[in-house]
């Protein structure tokens, strides 16, 4: 972990660099469950965050590109009431963004995402893709 760094307002206070692999996908739900748990979500919230953060993970090794360690990284932040995960490969995004038609197996992740989190947001920059999922305190 880092010092904690300002984002748009938010103060991160933890990043986890996980190795693009499927096999991975566990170990980003744990990380993703606890941070849920010590910000204070109930049950049910903490259920959807854990949730939308395995479809983001899961896009991001399936559809983006790892680090030139083999990684992506996933930050925590905080702000006031509310918790954001963001979720980074260092792809260009080229699939399915909210909105977008769904085939019968891909695209509905983004949908599902939209659904269970108070905010997504997309944002593709040169040579990186990012996801942040944000949850509010109920």
């Amino acid at each position: 972990m880092r010092a904690p760094a300002e984002h748009n307002g938010a103060t991160a206070i933890d990043e986890l660099r996980l190795p693009a692999l499927p096999a991975k996908l566990g170990v980003a739900r744990e990380y993703a469950q606890r941070a849920a748990t010590a910000f204070g979500l109930d049950a049910d919230r903490c259920y959807e965050f854990v949730f939308a953060v395995n479809e983001a993970v899961t896009n991001a090794i399936r559809h983006g590109a790892p680090d030139e360690h083999g990684h992506i990284h996933l930050s925590v932040l905080t702000d006031r009431d509310r918790l954001t995960l963001a979720v980074r490969d260092y792809g260009t995004f080229s699939g399915f963004a909210p909105g977008c038609a769904t085939s019968t197996e891909h695209g509905r992740g983004f949908a599902l995402m939209a659904r269970t989190m108070d905010a997504v947001q997309l944002s593709v920059g040169s040579g990186s893709t990012i996801v942040r999922l944000s949850k509010a305190r109920a």
